[in-house]
């Protein structure tokens, strides 16, 4: 059966759902929904937690009221629940929504809640309805395809397709997992809670096996072939006089332990974590040298142009006029110098962002290959550069610490190194709560420690001002702050700036031309500005413990003592818990293992909840104990041969298509 065949599902549509990577009944019943909005139960009042979606049933106590500002037009309705709490219904730009809306009308109103300061807590953009709506699932879409027809669509493709089991008896009853047909049809059309998290719970495990069985042959096959031995246990010697500090004892060990991995004919593939500050661009830096010794190119991933030309910079001090730099925003002319210096073999290590996965980028004789900030590069993309050498040794980097249990399952074909240690001298940065009431103060202080040298980042959680969340934008606390610090020069920092735009801020910022520099967080990775002693964070409660630790780690990289402000504005319970971790500890390890603990492994790792394809996107419905089954189960599959387990193999090589398109590093 085709999809041309499912009623209701013509040749526009077709061509619709094609853009979104739909091609054949398998493909629509295995579309998952993006997101789910649980409308099961009405939540009163008074138990609404902010930022969440929920139903309410609430009798209405006003008609509309109608507020304009700046283009945006409010609507709001008062009610309250049966306890007799008091919640607005607030519609913007949507003034049809309150037609025919009265005192004495009882609904169950379903939308994202918003809790201020002041007033009621709030509804936004309600639905609302006579009965309860149950568990709704959300797609990721496009113009001209709409929820109902995605869900009507799959109704049809779910009653038309054979859907054959494709887990083992044995490993479904071993994890007590419900059969694929009965937890398709729970994952598009979810009966309730319980029966919605075991289907989600049988997809995570499903997609972890065939990850940790990919990596399983990934693994050998890499294995079976020699790549390049380099010499390089005499480079680190002259490599280690070239530095003018002495490493770490942490550092000396991981330089060993990369020394050994290149000098074998196996090709490297290492990990290396190390908290922000740690020390690992002298590492990356020491494969590149060892690469270059013996006559091979090496090529050193920056996730940001900021960070590419920061380790630029570094590549000049090691290699002169042999190295280069390759960004997307140079002109056709860098470009072209760029690409045929890299052909010719004339640079001996390059920098550069995704620029260098182009497929005009073609290397001398590439015998390494370095990835800074590896989570920011899909692995298609880490896969693609390999390719671009013949079998190069394979380095990469995290600033974001990951607790060993996770890293090990998750880079399991990895050898992984951690440099746990912090260069000697380093002061701790003391990390401080802020209220509203002292925030002000806090900013004054920031003006006077200008006098002193010291810089301070002021990181926010949105560009522009958002409707519900006043206060937290860049544009916002820019000029805000401006009123406060007087003369002092400020700067603005955001995603949305162009490169160059973003280079001229940060070379400014870099220079002390404008000591207080207010922005996103595009500050948060590879930044290094040694007069940076202060850090605040706009909003704390909004970020992930992962996310402000690696913002801390912006400062602190002078002589001076450092601080870290986490200004807070809602003090619920597990923000509470989140900010209580950043007190207690500066250790990345100790402050991702709470991290797990408190969000699970795909908050960790980055992983978004929609419109973003990922082959590691099972980390976000899988309990670390399923993880952990799952790496075990596919270890155990991959070595006891059998018509099931080979089907099973089969199966990740039909996922990752021959292997191409993973490369766990």
């Amino acid at each position: 059966m085709e999809l041309a065949d499912i009623k209701g599902i013509g040749p526009k549509r077709i061509e619709l759902l094609r853009q979104l990577g739909i091609e054949s009944l398998g493909d629509l019943v295995t579309y998952y929904p993006s997101s789910y909005l649980d409308y099961s139960t009405c939540t009163p009042v008074a138990e609404l937690v902010d930022g969440t979606f929920a139903s309410v049933q609430v009798q209405l106590t006003s008609g509309p009221s109608w507020y304009s500002r700046k283009g945006l037009t409010t609507v709001s309705v008062y009610g309250r629940d049966a306890a007799g709490k008091r919640v607005a219904l607030r519609y913007f730009n949507q003034p049809y929504r309150a037609k025919g809306l009265e005192a004495g009308q009882t609904y169950i109103a379903s939308g994202r809640v918003h809790i201020g300061d002041k007033g009621a807590p709030a509804l936004l953009n309600p639905l609302l309805a006579k009965e309860l709506r149950g568990i709704v699932p959300v797609y990721a879409t496009l113009k001209g395809l709409t929820q109902s027809n995605l869900r009507d669509g799959i109704r049809s493709a779910l009653e038309a397709a054979n859907l054959e089991e494709t887990l083992p008896a044995s490993l479904r009853e071993k994890h007590r997992l419900p059969g694929r047909k009965e937890a398709l049809w729970e994952l598009h059309f979810p009966t309730d809670r319980s029966k919605l998290d075991d289907a989600r719970r049988r997809r995570a495990y499903e997609d972890a096996l065939y990850y940790f069985l990919a990596s399983q042959e990934l693994k050998a096959e890499r294995k079976r072939h020699n790549g390049i031995a380099f010499h390089a246990q005499a480079s680190l010697a002259d490599y280690l006089k070239t530095l003018p500090f002495t490493p770490t004892h942490a550092q000396q060990r991981v330089l060993a332990e990369v020394a050994r991995d290149m000098s074998d004919p196996i090709p490297m593939n290492r990990m290396i974590e190390g908290d922000v500050g740690s020390g690992k661009t002298s590492i990356a830096l020491f494969a590149l040298y060892a690469a270059a010794r013996d006559g091979f190119q090496g090529v050193l991933l920056a996730p940001t142009e900021i960070l590419a030309r920061q380790h630029y910079e570094s590549l000049k001090a090691l290699f002169g006029d042999q190295c280069g730099l390759l960004l997307g925003s140079e002109t056709t002319r860098e470009k072209r110098t760029a690409l045929q210096n890299i052909e010719s073999g004339a640079w001996k290590a390059v920098t550069g962002t995704h620029a260098l996965f182009s497929q005009n980028v073609r290397f001398n004789n590439l015998g390494v290959v370095v990835c800074d900030e590896q989570h920011r590069f899909g692995v298609q993309q880490r896969a693609a550069m390999e390719q671009k050498g013949n079998r190069p040794d394979v380095l990469v980097m995290s600033a974001t610490p990951i607790p060993r249990t996770l890293a090990l399952i998750l880079y399991g074909d990895l050898d992984l190194s951690v440099i746990d240690q912090l260069p000697a001298g380093r002061k701790p940065i003391k990390t401080h709560l802020v209220g509203p009431a002292k925030r002000k103060d806090m900013y004054r202080y920031l003006a006077q420690r200008v006098k002193e040298g010291e810089q301070s980042y002021v990181v926010c959680p949105l560009i522009e001002k958002t409707e519900g969340l006043e206060g937290l934008s860049v544009d916002e606390v820019f000029d805000e702050v401006m009123e406060l610090v007087g003369e002092v020069p400020l700067l603005k920092l955001h995603g949305r700036m162009s490169e160059a735009q973003k280079q001229d801020v940060m070379a400014r910022f870099h220079g002390g031309e404008a000591p207080i520099l207010i922005s996103t967080t595009v500050i948060e990775v590879g930044v290094h500005v040694p007069q940076a002693a202060h850090m605040v964070i706009e909003g704390a409660e909004r970020f992930g413990l992962s996310a402000m630790h690696q913002l801390r780690g912006r400062v602190g990289r002078g002589a001076q003592q450092a601080h870290c402000y986490l200004v807070v504005y809602e003090q619920k319970k597990t923000a509470m818990e989140r900010l209580q971790a950043m007190l207690d500890t500066t250790d990345g390890f100790k402050i991702a293992e709470r991290d797990l603990q408190l969000r699970g492994a795909g908050d960790l790792m980055g992983i978004r909840q929609a419109g973003e394809e990922r082959e590691d996107g099972f980390l976000k419905d899988c309990p670390m104990s399923l993880l952990e089954a799952a790496s075990v189960d596919a270890g155990e599959i991959y070595s006891l041969p059998s018509l099931e387990n080979e089907q099973l193999m089969e199966a990740a090589r039909q996922r990752y298509r021959g292997m191409e398109h993973i490369a766990m590093n």
